[in-house]
């Protein structure tokens, strides 16, 4: 699988990843919570122990969210829907799930797992503010009220009955359940998710002309996240109804060009890139598939190497590539290939190459299928 971000550690199984766009999230709580939130409800604050209080609640604000990715990632265990990462990043947490879930329930209590532990996270800060008020400092107060508080927030925000929110989700289940119609379910909530985001992006144009220009403007891009998962939701959907049962060696380009690992980048460029216009080739050697080579392997040597440079020197070898066999559920094989951030996969019948399926022959095939109404 194609790591994103850094690695913390791992938990069951579960790679737990850190994408670089957290980090401006971070630093825009923590100057939110520097410059108004402390600063304005407790007196007197230094402007160190400010700073110190605000890196405090933003790490406990992440654990939060870290914890109801958890608690998603841990019911999907338990209903065997396999979970290749929690990434925490700029709009928040996202739980991978290797495969959607095959039963409405257990669409509805994956979902339903996350509020839930945001829910008892928020009681039990907002009970130990309350009941340690008159024994700990103003600032480990404030702290313990202000994430039990973001937490409920978390909690009514993500129940809202919009794809992709957990609200939508559990809204999804319950109409799949009594319709028996997953993509008609998900056009519904996908829908109502496109309403909300715009109302939100809305929303952050009046905050951004009443003066918030930060918080406008955050409010405006989680609209527009939303949205646009909202309709990729929608559309995976699609995928997969229009996938479903279709082997993948209806779908695979048969008899692919292939190359031979001695020859050199320079001639391989110039008689086959260029020639044939595909961005990989399947190299063989006496009849034997012994790997891809790409592009972009291509690219990143120095061009004045690529004379002596040979395919072999930069292909990926056989082992190293995920392969799939013939009569392999083309969704299956999708679901793969974004699992794998790979572009096309070579297509093994009993250890001997007989076709390459890549994504552009998927979506052309869903493409077709929709535009015949078949």
């Amino acid at each position: 699988m194609q790591k994103q971000g850094l690695t913390l550690g791992s938990y069951r199984g579960i790679r737990i990843g850190l994408d670089y766009s957290w980090f401006i999230m971070f630093v825009l709580v923590v100057f939110i919570l520097a410059n108004y939130f402390f600063p304005q409800n407790i007196e007197g604050l230094s402007v160190g122990a400010s700073w110190l209080l605000s890196v405090i609640a933003a790490l406990l604000f992440f654990f939060s969210i870290l914890m109801h990715e958890f608690a998603h990632a841990i019911a999907a265990q338990k209903r065997n829907v396999d979970i290749s990462e929690i990434i925490l990043f700029i709009f928040g947490g996202l739980a991978k799930m290797k495969k959607e879930p095959e039963r409405a329930r257990d669409e509805f209590v994956i979902a339903g797992a996350g509020p839930l532990c945001s829910f008892i996270l928020g009681v039990m800060f907002l009970l130990a503010a309350f009941l340690l008020e008159s024994m700990v400092s103003t600032g480990v107060y404030s702290v313990l009220w202000y994430i039990g508080y973001l937490n409920i927030l978390l909690v009514i925000f993500n129940m809202v009955p919009g794809f992709p929110l957990d609200g939508g989700r559990m809204l999804r289940a319950v109409i799949w359940h009594y319709s028996g119609n997953l993509r008609k379910s998900t056009r519904i909530v996908s829908n109502l998710g496109q309403i909300f985001a715009f109302f939100l992006m809305f929303t952050g144009v009046l905050v951004l002309f009443g003066g918030s220009v930060i918080v406008g403007v955050v409010w405006i891009f989680v609209g527009m996240f939303l949205l646009q998962s909202a309709k990729s939701g929608y559309y995976m959907v699609a995928m997969r109804e229009g996938l479903s049962g279709i082997p993948v060696k209806k779908i695979m380009t048969t008899n692919p060009s292939t190359v031979h690992p001695d020859i050199s980048l320079r001639n391989l460029v110039n008689e086959y890139f260029f020639k044939n216009r595909f961005s990989c080739f399947p190299v063989m050697k006496r009849d034997e598939f012994v790997g891809l080579v790409e592009i972009n392997q291509i690219k990143a040597v120095d061009r004045a190497k690529w004379e002596f440079t040979r395919v072999s020197d930069v292909m990926t070898p056989r082992e190293a590539l995920r392969t799939v066999e013939p009569d392999t559920d083309a969704y299956d094989v999708l679901m793969q290939m974004i699992d794998a951030g790979s572009g096309r996969l070579p297509v093994l019948d009993k250890g001997e190459l007989i076709g390459i399926i890549s994504r552009k022959d998927i979506m052309q095939f869903v493409e077709f299928r929709e535009t015949l109404g078949t």
